[in-house]
């Protein structure tokens, strides 16, 4: 199964709503390096990278959970959003 960029950027959107409540700038890119997908997530200057490796990619477009990305991005949030006025909805 071949994933592209938009498509795996669409489903994160999709799974986790509080980037788009939070407002966070997401970026998905293709690590062929790294055989995985290269999550960036943006908010004030405050960055987070990280990856999905190929099958968790794969269970994402399938509509389950990306379970790595998912932990990254709360704490993402807890550690940047959590009691600041930084990511007020």
């Amino acid at each position: 199964m071949n994933i592209s960029n938009m498509e795996l950027r669409s489903k994160i959107m999709d799974l986790y709503p509080e980037i788009e409540k939070f407002d966070l700038n997401l970026v998905t890119e293709f690590s062929d390096e790294k055989d995985a997908w290269i999550v960036t997530l943006v908010k004030n200057g405050e960055t987070l990278f990280t990856h999905i490796d190929t099958e968790d990619a794969k269970k994402c477009i399938e509509g389950k959970q990306c379970s790595h990305f998912g932990n990254q991005l709360m704490g993402f949030i807890d550690a940047y959003c959590s009691g600041t006025h930084a990511c007020t909805v």
